[in-house]
């Protein structure tokens, strides 16, 4: 009968999400080998499809005659076993599909880079396990520290990561090493360019060209001690030697994927820990609830060690900006460079109606407006201009500015610092690093740039705003990102956060990040809300939902709602609230998985922008619920 081959086709559809079998034809019997790219003929079209060999086997157990592989694309296997595990495992954690995912571990293929690897003869690397994986936690000093990395001092964090990333390739092992943004990259390959660790990293920046991404997925093929450095997608690099993953900060939104299978990076690394044997560390400077869950549970190790705190004072005010916080930017800003974070961008991060006072919302699908750096009125979920605004209540025309944002800010403080440097940094207005004195930087969370030596003040506006957010994440994210910005402080320098409550306000002051989180974590317990349980959410018509529902029968798994939403794009459709254990995850995936295959085979739904997708979208972990 000769060779069979089962492959994983390259499609999302939940119904081919399986294996199929193939023969294997004698021109390719002694070229195939799993994780390569081959096409096939599937069903009654003509056309081939293209999917990749998960296992070479002598026999199957279809009954009937199979067809034929069709074509091997190309003789590099670049879906290795453990990355098609990882991807099996995660879409039957998140009630998915692999082929959710192929497009986000499997770069575009450029057949110009792959016909360079194959004529370089490259031996690949054979599969290793490091003999003692542990899974770690680690809270970064908020300033920068002497290393054996660096003539200059350089950001903890970076510190953290290289030494993880040092210890693993010394031993012969690969490290893979995740931040949120490009930001964090342009730091770490900075640093690592002026290290011996230059000669082993392989760059996976979301910002490189498509060909030097497939080029770096192709080198972790290769023998050798690599190390990769990139964002949410690089955790699916394939290399075959993985001694370490380390992710810093790992509360960013960032590593949360918003397209199927709406999986966390986090909750990847943990995964992708199981399969390759790898060890696994969290760096931060604030931790995470869900980091904390984890170490609570023991299942996490707290190596930090005790460090001297930052100096940080607060107030209680009710003022934007209080007389604490003008004498510290005062004062600093004669030595060195002052950095004040302020809670959005542009003119206002809100308005209102004038004549009525009634909060001003987008009129195409409902959103919240702001004023932007030109004093045009914008939504915050779609960015419609809204030039023609109209009142719901009182039919005004007329906008009045909320909270001040960063351009207010900029302007307000010109005049209250003339002869200082005014430098707003914000998403739309980029800047990555500042030199000198006398300048006051006025940045949104995030958006901090460098300042050479560190920041000689750092001040915190708008901290009662960022804590009354409508999340449930509120408070913790707002303490990660005081905290990232504090850290850019230099090590003499002095930080101030106005407006903050003093139970708060005492802990950060003391630095106990630990207990902050712990906190936070204990009143989620309280509540039943994750990360002390999961939860996930269902939408689409009433009537889908409701039948999946009616199929779902899961011990100790709450249905919620639902409740009439209005999304980004201004579709309108009904959301169902899942609350279970993590005990139940594994079983209810597959009951929902097999429910909305059963009732929603062949459909799909058309939104208000003209966009197709499936008939329900399902996500077994929802941040944006509560």
């Amino acid at each position: 009968m000769g060779k069979i081959a089962r492959v994983i086709l390259d499609s999302p559809l939940p119904s081919l999400d399986k294996l199929f079998d193939y023969q294997v034809g004698a021109e390719i019997e002694d070229l195939i080998r799993v994780g390569q790219r081959v096409r096939v003929s599937f069903g009654r079209s003509k056309a081939l499809q293209d999917a990749f060999v998960i296992e070479v086997a002598d026999s199957s157990e279809f009954v009937g005659k199979l067809s034929s592989i069709s074509q091997l694309v190309s003789s590099v296997p670049v879906l290795p076993s453990n990355i098609y595990t990882l991807l099996r495992t995660l879409a039957d954690r998140q009630a998915s599909t692999v082929g959710d995912t192929l497009g986000s571990a499997i770069p575009q293929r450029f057949v110009r880079v792959e016909k360079k690897f194959i004529a370089d003869a490259a031996p690949l690397q054979s599969p290793r396990r490091v003999e003692h994986a542990a899974i770690t936690a680690i809270l970064a000093r908020p300033t920068q520290v002497e290393s054996n990395f660096a003539v200059k001092p350089l950001s903890d964090w970076i510190v953290k990561l290289l030494e993880a990333a040092n210890e693993a390739i010394s031993s012969g092992f690969s490290a893979l090493l995740l931040v949120p943004d490009y930001r964090d990259q342009n730091l770490l390959r900075d640093a690592i360019a002026n290290t011996h660790l230059k000669d082993h990293y392989l760059d996976f920046s979301s910002d490189q060209t498509g060909s030097k991404r497939y080029e770096a997925s192709l080198s972790c093929l290769t023998e050798g001690n690599h190390l990769v450095v990139g964002s949410r997608s690089a955790l699916f690099a394939p290399l075959q030697n993985l001694g370490v993953i380390a992710i810093y900060d790992d509360g960013d939104s960032s590593f949360q994927d918003q397209q199927s299978p709406y999986a966390h990076a986090r909750d990847i690394a943990l995964i992708r820990q199981v399969i390759d044997g790898c060890s696994l560390r969290f760096v931060a400077h604030a931790r995470s609830s869900e980091v904390q869950r984890l170490i609570d549970i023991k299942y996490i190790t707290e190596i930090t060690n005790a460090f001297v705190a930052p100096k940080v004072a607060f107030d209680e005010t009710n003022s934007r900006v209080s007389t604490l916080a003008w004498q510290a930017i005062r004062e600093a800003a004669e030595t060195g460079a002052v950095l004040v974070q302020v809670g959005s961008r542009g003119v206002a991060r809100t308005a209102y109606c004038q004549d009525c006072s009634t909060r001003a919302l987008c009129m195409r699908c409902n959103g919240p407006l702001w004023i932007d750096a030109t004093a045009t009125p914008r939504c915050r979920w779609c960015n419609a201009q809204n030039l023609a605004y109209t009142c719901s209540q009182c039919k005004s025309k007329k906008l009045r500015q909320g909270y001040g944002g960063s351009t207010r800010t900029v302007a307000e403080f010109g005049a209250a610092f003339p002869g200082l440097q005014l430098i707003e940094s914000t998403g739309d207005n980029k800047v990555m690093s500042i030199e000198g004195k006398r300048k006051i930087v006025i940045s949104t969370p995030g958006a901090e740039p460098e300042a050479a030596g560190g920041y000689a003040a750092v001040v915190i506006l708008d901290a009662g705003q960022a804590l009354n957010r409508d999340s449930l994440r509120a408070s913790e994210e707002a303490v990660r990102e005081w905290s990232n910005a504090i850290a850019k402080m230099s090590s003499s320098g002095r930080a101030v956060i106005v407006g903050i409550p003093n139970h708060l306000g005492q802990r950060l002051a003391l630095w106990q990040q630990a207990d902050i989180a712990r906190d936070e974590l204990d009143s989620r317990r309280e509540l039943n809300f994750p990360p002390h349980v999961r939860l996930g959410s269902i939408e689409g018509s009433m009537a889908l939902i409701s039948a999946l529902v009616d199929e779902v029968k899961v011990k100790g798994v709450e249905f919620l709602g639902p409740i009439t939403v209005r999304s980004k794009t201004g579709d309108e459709e009904q959301r169902l609230v899942i609350k279970y254990p993590y005990s139940a995850g594994a079983q209810l995936a597959e009951a929902l998985r097999a429910a909305q295959l059963k009732l929603t085979a062949g459909s799909t739904k058309t939104g208000a922008s003209g966009r197709v997708s499936r008939a329900i979208r399902l996500r077994m972990d929802d941040p944006e619920v509560i």
